[in-house]
C-alpha cells in the first residue's frame, strides 16, 4: 500500500470513529421520533402522518399523532416503545396513536397486554429497526470481493466458537480462511474444501474484541477471489440476557418480532436475521420483513 492510500485509509477510519461517537451524543429523541412500532399486521392497514398516507408494514414506526385506518377483517399489533405495552386492534377501525396510548375513534377497543420482553420485572426498551445505536466500530473491509459471505459480517455473535459460512464458488475448490484480531495478529488459519469453517474449541476469542475473518480461493483459471468482514463475540451479560428474553417457538409473532428488534439493536444481526426469515415465511407479503430476511 503506498503512502497516499495509507493515509486515505487512516482518514476514513477516523471519520467512521467520529461518526459513531457523534451518534452516541445525539439526544434520545433523535433515535426515536415514533411512539410505537407495528409488530404484526394481517390484512390491510394505512397510516397518515405529516400529510402523507402510506400502507402499513410490520416494523413501521408510528409517530405521535399518526392516524391509522384498519380494513375490515384486519388485525394490527402495535408495541408502545417506552412502556412495552402491546395493543391488538381488529378492523374495521380508525386509530390515532397518541404519545401515551392509542385512541380508537371508530371500531372496537383494543386488547392491551404487557411487554413480552419484560420478564422478571426488567423493562426492555425497543428501538425501531434501523435507528438503533451501533456499538461496534468496524474497520472498512476490502472492496472487489467476489465470495459472498453468509454470516458474521458487521455483527456481534452469541456463539463463542462461531461457524463461518460463505457461498461456494464452484465444486472442487479449496478455500483458505484466516482470522485476525484487532492488531492484525493471526489467530487461526485453515484450508477447507467446504464453504464453511467451525472455529475449534482450542481457539478462545475475547469478548467485545473486533476480529476480521477472510476467506480466499484460487480457481483453476488462476483467478483469485476473496472477501473479509468483521465480527465480535457478544459480552457474557448480553448473551445471558438474550437467552433470558428468548421467546418460545410457539410465542405470538409479535413477541418474536419484538425480540428480533431487540437483537438488532444489540448488534446481534445474524441472530436477528433468523427471526426475520421465519417471520417472512409467516407473513410472505410484508416487504420490510422480506428485505430484512434477505440482508
Amino acid at each position: 500500500m503506498n503512502k497516499t492510500n495509507y493515509f486515505l485509509a487512516k482518514a476514513r477510519a477516523w471519520l467512521n470513529v467520529w461518526i459513531v461517537a457523534a451518534t452516541f451524543m445525539l439526544p434520545a429523541s433523535a433515535w426515536c421520533a415514533g411512539v410505537a412500532m407495528v409488530t404484526d399486521l394481517q390484512g390491510k392497514g394505512t397510516m397518515a402522518a405529516d400529510g402523507r398516507a402510506r400502507d402499513l408494514t410490520i416494523l413501521a414506526e408510528l409517530e405521535a399523532g399518526a392516524q391509522v385506518q384498519l380494513a375490515a377483517g384486519a388485525t394490527l399489533v402495535a408495541l408502545y416503545l417506552d412502556t412495552g405495552d402491546e395493543f391488538i386492534f381488529k378492523g374495521p377501525a380508525a386509530i390515532v396513536f397518541k404519545a401515551a396510548q392509542p385512541d380508537v375513534t371508530s371500531g372496537a377497543k383494543p386488547e392491551k397486554r404487557g411487554s413480552s420482553l419484560g420478564k422478571g420485572g426488567n423493562a426492555i426498551r425497543i428501538k425501531p429497526v434501523g435507528v438503533a445505536q451501533g456499538a461496534m466500530v468496524m474497520r472498512g473491509f476490502r472492496t472487489g470481493a467476489r465470495i459472498r459471505l453468509l454470516n458474521l459480517h458487521k455483527t456481534r455473535t452469541l456463539e463463542t466458537q462461531p461457524e463461518f459460512h460463505w457461498q461456494p464458488l464452484q465444486s472442487g475448490v479449496k478455500y483458505q480462511i484466516e482470522i485476525t484480531d484487532d492488531t492484525g495478529r493471526s489467530i487461526q488459519e485453515a484450508q477447507v474444501d467446504t464453504p464453511s469453517f467451525k472455529l475449534p474449541a482450542s481457539v478462545a476469542l475475547q469478548e467485545g474484541v473486533p476480529y476480521t475473518w477472510e476467506v480466499s480461493a484460487r480457481l483453476p483459471d488462476g483467478k483469485k477471489y476473496s472477501s473479509s468482514a468483521d465480527f465480535a463475540i457478544a459480552p457474557a451479560d448480553v448473551r445471558h440476557q438474550a437467552e433470558a428474553l428468548r421467546p418460545a417457538a410457539s410465542a405470538a409473532l409479535s413477541s418474536r418480532i419484538a425480540y428480533a428488534a431487540w437483537l438488532d439493536q444489540m448488534d446481534l444481526k445474524d441472530e436477528a436475521r433468523k427471526y426475520w426469515k421465519a417471520a417472512s415465511i409467516e407473513r410472505p407479503h410484508d416487504p420490510r420483513l422480506k428485505s430484512l430476511a434477505e440482508q
